[in-house]
């Protein structure tokens, strides 16, 4: 940016990101934008606001139809949009491929420790000629949180699935059933959240399933659908599900984000359980308008024994600490909304919010 634009144009464009009150509310990014050469790459991240030439041109899914060189991809689940570039990678590389997707850690991990043997077996067949039969093992390699099995396939998901919804249900419920009554019987879910420059509290909704009586497998991608109502012309919609044991400890299986301002769908890429976001532009919510908002639900691989729930919790943001959050670098949170929002969350018979996700057997009863 800095190199493209005279020092005015800069000032001017400064001046028009600082109008969006998330960034200005943001003690690190106001720094950046006042003090760009400080940190050159986070100034041309925060003043490319949306997507477009500036991303494409140093986007690895972009380039990767140009390399034709034997390529391994490994990565370890944990809050999901890291495994979904992955994927997409790995979809648009024309070469010999293999995808691993390995257990979750506390933060992401590298594969230069636990994957030595593999990478090694690799390394003997591309440059020393080695027939060992690596490539005539599966190209899909899926481990599953909870069953802890390895699941193999030629593609990912390495397994037929159907995307079957869960519904969003008065008393926090989550059920294959929608919910009857309209918005008169079963009003809705809501909560206020102050901006975290006033506060450190982040308000969290949550829907939980029943206990599951036999193990339940969901591997893939999914989508949330939310109808909602906000008082202000943006907001975060951040979910995180978990997988809850009988005892109450819990592990986080997978979230989804999306931007009130950035809800348009790609509807020629977007199919069921699969929604395509461009955020090629951003478009303000009419406040005090229901909308229905939908998320992507990040690729992930987990059975639920008996005993466990699903619980999906909803926020505009991400808790600065908890079981998951704790261990991240600053940098690896979402921009917290700048601006007071009130949120109602409609799951009615008009409105059927609802989570859709990945099954590959067994569906929860109500």
């Amino acid at each position: 940016m800095l190199e493209t634009y005279s020092p005015e144009e800069i000032e001017e464009r400064v001046a028009k990101r600082l109008q969006d009150p998330d960034v200005a509310a943001w003690p690190n990014l106001f720094h950046v934008l006042n003090y760009p050469k400080n940190h050159e790459a986070w100034f041309d991240i925060v003043m490319n606001e949306v997507d477009g030439e500036w991303y494409e041109e140093r986007n690895p899914v972009t380039l990767a139809p140009n390399i034709d060189i034997p390529v391994w991809l490994q990565i370890d689940q944990g809050r999901g949009w890291t495994m979904d570039g992955t994927i997409e990678l790995y979809h648009a590389l024309n070469g010999p491929k293999k995808l691993d997707i390995g257990p979750y850690p506390p933060m992401q991990s590298r594969p230069f420790v636990e994957e030595h043997d593999k990478m090694f077996r690799r390394y003997e067949y591309w440059l020393k000629g080695i027939d060992n039969g690596v490539m005539d093992e599966p190209s899909v390699s899926v481990h599953v949180e909870g069953s802890r099995e390895t699941v193999t396939g030629a593609q990912w998901p390495p397994k037929d699935v159907k995307h079957r919804p869960l519904y969003l249900r008065p008393r926090r419920a989550l059920s294959p059933e929608p919910e009857p009554t309209g918005a008169e019987y079963a009003a809705p879910d809501g909560f206020y959240q102050a901006p975290l420059t006033v506060t450190d509290k982040v308000e969290i909704l949550s829907w939980s399933t029943a206990p599951f009586t036999e193990p339940t497998e969901m591997i893939g991608q999914g989508a949330a659908h939310l109808f909602a109502e906000i008082d202000q012309p943006d907001t975060n919609f951040i979910l995180r599900l978990w997988d809850e044991a009988p005892g109450g400890a819990r592990q986080l299986i997978t979230t989804a984000y999306l931007k009130a301002s950035h809800r348009e769908l790609d509807e020629e890429r977007t199919t069921e359980g699969d929604p395509y976001h461009p955020h090629t532009r951003a478009v303000p919510v009419e406040p005090g308008r229901i909308e229905e908002y939908v998320l992507r639900v990040y690729p992930f691989g987990a059975t639920f024994l008996p005993g466990h729930k699903l619980v999906v919790e909803l926020s505009n943001d991400e808790p600065p600490a908890d079981a998951h959050n704790a261990l991240l670098p600053p940098d690896a949170f979402h921009l917290p909304v700048g601006r007071p929002v009130t949120h109602k969350i409609y799951r009615d018979a008009a409105h059927p919010s609802r989570i859709v996700l990945p099954f590959t057997r067994t569906v929860p009863s109500s």
